[in-house]
Order: C-alpha cells, then structure tokens, then sequence
C-alpha cells in the first residue's frame, strides 16, 4: 500500500514539475514577446522595408528588402554594378544573377525556400508558435558574451529544429540557430541579432544581424534604413 502511494506521490510530483517547467517556457516567451513590444503592437506589423550594408568576405553590398509577413520576400543586391534579384513566397522562389551570365529567372530549391520561411515572420516565432504547430522547450541557460541567456527550442513535425538563445536581462533574441536537411545532411546556421533599436513608429529591430553559416561563411549585415507597414506591390513577387 505504501509502496503504491509512493508511485502515485511520485507521478504527481512529476507533472507538477512538468507544468512548472511548461510554464518556464511560456514566461521567457511571454518576456520576449512584451519586449519587442507586445502581442497587439507585433499583430500590426504588416510589412518591412530595409536598406542594408551586408559584408562578405571583406566586401561591402549594398542591398534593398521587401517583406510582406508570411507570404513573400524580395531581395535586391548590388554587386559590381549588378543587381541580383530574390523573391521567394510561402511555396516557391526564384533568382536573377547577371553575374551567371543569364538574365533569365532561375528556381530556388525547395529546401531553402523552407529555410526563409523564419525571415518572412516578421512577428518572430513565438508569438502564437503553438497555434502554428509548434512546441517549445525550455533547454538551460547558457553564457554569450558574458550575458546570461535562455535557450528555448521549437520543433515542429517535418521542419528543422529553431534554438533561440533569449537575453535574461533584456529578453531580445541574442542568437538563433537553426538545423535543416539540405541534400539528405543535417546543416546548422547561426544568426546573431545585436544593436537593438526602436523605429519612431514604435517598433523595434535588431540593426546588426551576423549569419555564420558551413558553406557561405559569415555575412554580416547592417540596417541603414528600415520602414514598417509601407505599401508593397504584390507585383514585385511575380516572376517576370
């Protein structure tokens, strides 16, 4: 009898560990969400226009972006005295690239049409993650340049694992590493967000974003403009 109380005691114990842990998870989320500026600021935010200095392999580009959130990205690059275009939509994307030699609009692989799918959130992961299928795992913490960070993992069915690295004072993501299939191998890219600032339509940026990734190497980026909520042309995703 002893015994089975004991078993009893212990599974309550367990979910009651496991629910303290759940909500762990949902109060750093929470934190982060309120940071950036809250769940109804966040619901606002339709569209983004930048202008960025992006460094590659000691060369500085010049580069224009237009995201309409969850349905389409637009990149335009100058690169001696070229323009490469990117788009890419929920499902497909293509690219123009002079520099190949052939003006003509090329397809992008399916898989890295998934792996930008992160860049067309521009309400980040977290707000509403569960509703889109994710799960959330609060991980440990861990040191990033002498600050302490959150780590919070999302998985989702089908996908590549996300790893948000979550500042503990602050609550801006400091890090995001994420974990895809690419030709059947697992490949991880990092992305660090620094330079936070506030847009004086009250909405905050990180204006220094650095991707170390295995086969590019880093690529650094910086935001020289940003407009939020400006009208874009659907037509600036079509294929021409």
């Amino acid at each position: 009898m002893q015994f089975t109380k004991r078993i009893f005691l212990a599974a309550a114990l367990s979910l009651i560990g496991a629910s303290s842990f759940a909500q762990d998870v949902n109060d750093v989320i929470n934190k982060n969400i309120e940071a950036m500026g809250g769940k109804d600021k966040l619901s606002k935010l339709l569209t983004v226009y930048e202008e960025n200095t992006t460094t590659v392999m000691g060369n500085d580009l010049n580069s224009k972006v237009w995201v309409v959130n969850g349905q389409g990205m637009r990149a335009e690059v100058e690169v001696m005295g070229s323009t490469i275009i990117t788009v890419m939509t929920k499902d497909t994307g293509w690219m123009v690239n002079p520099m190949t030699g052939n003006s003509d609009p090329q397809p992008i692989p399916t898989e890295q049409v998934k792996q930008s799918a992160a860049r067309m959130d521009l309400r980040g992961q977290f707000l509403n993650y569960a509703a889109n299928g994710y799960a959330a795992t609060l991980v440990g913490k861990e040191q990033l340049a002498g600050k302490d960070n959150y780590k919070v993992k999302l998985t989702k069915s089908g996908e590549g694992d996300l790893l948000f690295y979550i500042d503990a004072t602050t609550y801006y993501v400091s890090k995001m590493i994420t974990t895809v299939k690419t030709n059947g191998e697992d490949v991880t890219s990092e992305v660090a967000f620094a330079d936070y600032k506030t847009t004086p339509e009250g909405y905050i940026f990180p204006y220094t974003t650095t991707i170390s990734n295995p086969q590019a190497g880093e690529i650094k980026s910086v935001i020289t403009k940003v407009v939020p909520n400006q009208t874009v042309d659907p037509k600036i995703f079509q294929k021409p």
